[in-house]
Parts: structure tokens; sequence; C-alpha cells
């Protein structure tokens, strides 16, 4: 038997930042955010919290890697229950910049990509603004 989803309207509340840095933290895939000269571009990373910064790895010489240092990002976290109509987003904006390896193992955190080839170069985005939404089932 076939349940249809709920359609009722849920109750929209703003998370807090301590909550949108618990939920960056547990959660291990986001999408980062640039313009790039085609336009917007939106691309799944797997990343590690340090601190308040989100931290991926990206190869040389591509669209991110290439963005990073040349203005801003935004970052991406959500989780949807579309039986329930009920879910939450984070969404952090700020700068991104290099860091080193040595950085990372300090903090004994490293990323490790979850897709195949040399992703060499550590992208840190440092938040000038997190904010989160949730809907909750009314």
């Amino acid at each position: 038997m076939y349940l249809a989803a709920r359609w009722f309207p849920g109750h929209l509340t703003e998370m807090g930042r301590a909550e949108c840095l618990e939920l960056l933290d547990r959660t291990e895939v986001g999408r980062v955010a640039f313009g790039d000269p085609d336009g917007p571009l939106v691309l799944p990373v797997n990343h590690v919290l340090v601190g308040d910064r989100i931290v991926f790895r990206t190869a040389p010489r591509t669209a991110v890697s290439n963005h990073v240092g040349s203005g801003q990002v935004s970052y991406q976290i959500d989780e949807f229950d579309t039986y329930t109509s009920s879910g939450w987003s984070v969404l952090v904006r700020g700068t991104a910049e290099f860091v080193d390896g040595v950085w990372l193992r300090a903090h004994d955190l490293e990323p490790e990509p979850w897709a195949n080839g040399r992703r060499t170069l550590f992208v840190c985005i440092t938040p000038a603004e997190i904010t989160g939404r949730r809907v909750v089932p009314t």
C-alpha cells in the first residue's frame, strides 16, 4: 500500500549558531557554492569541522581550487523527510583559503575524500555568517 506524504505546512524556526555548528560537526557531506566565469556553481564535498571552520580536500586545477582566495563562498548541509514534510538546513557564508595539512594534523583531523583521485589541497572556509532553519511538522 502506498502512503501519501503529508501536505500540511510545518512550522519554520531559526536555529542558533551552536545548533548549526553541532549539525556541521556530525554531517560529513555538504555543498560548496561560488561563482565562476560561467555563473553559479555548486559542488558536493565531504568535510570536517575545525572549530567553526569547514575543511575539505580538492585537487589542483579544479573549479574549486581555482576559486579559492578570489571571492565569497557558501557551504550548505541539510536533511529532509518528505513523508513528514520536515527538515533542516544550515548555510555558511565566508571566504575560502588553502591551509597546510600540518595545521589539520595539529587538530587531529584530516578529511578523507570519498571520490578517487589525488586531492592534495586542503581548503578551509572561514565563516562570516552561519545560519540555519528547521521545519517541523505541526
